[in-house]
């Protein structure tokens, strides 16, 4: 009778694998279908920043195999860092799909910026979209990570965090501690 229980669990397992298999291939088809070629941008309804970006992409981006380097301060999130736009981050945000944590930090870094330039930056801190990210560690990492990110501010900020409950493509959270 034992063997029979084996033999099951073997057999479950087996058919996990194979779905697991085939939703991972569905998947890689389906990301595949969502990326926007580069096309013709001057019909697109954008502003002119936007069409000119995608002129970039198109023109230098693409025909070069090159890509996007930011360097994000450490008054942004905390700490300094690197990060890379692909080209398809690009297309993805222009064509209003589904975009990734990169694109986010990316811009709120732009945010961090434009703050910076009023003088408001003690106003306003940020969250790092990677730390927040479902696919960065355990819930409890997380909120850890989150807390120690609140902790260090003393209380006299509003701050920023990227927040994806799953049933939109993105929201943000608003925290102010007064």
């Amino acid at each position: 009778m034992g063997n029979i229980s084996k033999k099951k669990r073997r057999k479950k397992k087996k058919e996990m694998k194979r779905r697991k298999k085939k939703r991972r291939k569905k998947d890689e088809e389906k990301h595949d279908d969502k990326v926007i070629e580069v096309g013709d941008y001057s019909n697109m309804e954008a502003p002119s920043s936007l069409k000119s970006l995608c002129r970039y992409v198109e023109t230098t981006l693409l025909p070069e195999d090159k890509l996007l380097q930011f360097t994000i301060d450490k008054e942004v999130f905390g700490g300094d860092r690197d990060t890379f736009l692909l080209p398809e981050d690009i297309t993805q945000f222009a064509g209003m799909e589904e975009i990734g944590a990169t694109v986010v930090a990316v811009y709120m870094r732009y945010l961090h910026d434009v703050l910076k330039q009023a003088n408001m930056c003690s106003m306003v801190g940020f969250i790092d979209p990677a730390t927040v990210s479902a696919n960065s560690g355990t819930i409890a990492e997380r909120s850890r990570l989150v807390a120690a990110r609140l902790q260090k501010t003393g209380g006299e900020q509003i701050f920023m965090m990227p927040y994806n409950p799953g049933l939109v493509s993105l929201g943000f959270c608003f925290y102010d501690f007064q």
